[in-house]
């Protein structure tokens, strides 16, 4: 089974955590960040990725590495995510770029139906369990 290596930036407000949901997605968001590029370190993607997605930068002082999550992909049963996530602030208000239709806070309380598989089953709940969201 392949692996798909990403990385991600966990922003938390009010308990919650941002999220995106992609143009191509009807209803599912998922986590700031993608795929890391050849030549790309973790921050050069983190970069890239929310600039690309949210039109902001990331404050590099306050990153601060939390885990790494792994599960199958959402909608890919056939290959699994493994993703390198950080925490972090935003420099600048975050606004959907054009490949986003969505931006949202989640926690434990929303709605399954919004979130990723890995979103769901590992990343929330270790999330809760160490007291970032609700």
């Amino acid at each position: 089974m392949r692996t798909i290596q990403k990385v991600a930036l966990a922003v938390f407000k009010d308990k919650k955590m941002l999220q995106v949901r992609s143009r191509k997605q009807s209803e599912v968001f998922f986590t700031l960040g993608g795929k890391i590029e050849q030549g790309e370190d973790d921050l050069s993607c983190l970069k890239r990725e929310v600039k690309e997605e949210i039109n902001c930068d990331i404050d590099e002082n306050s990153l601060q590495f939390l885990t790494e999550f792994k599960d199958i992909a959402h909608g890919k049963e056939e290959a699994l995510v493994n993703i390198r996530m950080y925490e972090g602030k935003l420099i600048g208000e975050p606004k959907p770029s054009s490949e986003i239709a969505e931006i949202g806070y989640f926690d434990t309380s929303s709605d399954k139906k919004h979130l990723s598989v890995i979103a769901q089953r590992t990343i929330f709940p270790w999330l809760k369990e160490h007291r970032y969201i609700n």
